[in-house]
């Protein structure tokens, strides 16, 4: 069976844990990127970032959505929110069926 794993600031993952979520409390760009590295070499096909750590290794993030078969999502942390998800997820639908269908912006 495949994890879930969560991986952001201690005080915007914390809460995960008690649904099963492997959670990895991170504060630093190296940290983040060890534990992606680990993440990818065990069973788990869903990764959740917290937006202030996405932001700090976004390329990272990129190389391993083409290259490997987990699923990222980045969330809203506890403290602010950037919009990083949404921009992802408007790239991969876009990617996914040639257009942009969900975040359409009108044309002049």
């Amino acid at each position: 069976m495949y994890n879930i794993a969560m991986i952001g600031n201690r005080d915007s993952i914390i809460g995960f844990k008690l649904l099963g979520i492997s959670i990895f409390p991170v504060s630093k760009k190296e940290e983040t990127i060890e534990i992606l590295n680990k993440i990818v070499k065990e069973k788990y096909a869903a990764v959740f970032i917290t937006e202030e750590i996405a932001i700090q290794i976004f390329e990272k993030i990129e190389e391993l959505q083409k290259n490997s078969l987990l699923s990222f999502t980045i969330i809203p942390n506890k403290f602010e929110k950037k919009n990083l998800g949404l921009k992802i997820l408007e790239k991969n639908i876009e990617k996914a069926i040639g257009t942009d269908i969900l975040f359409r912006k009108e044309e002049e």
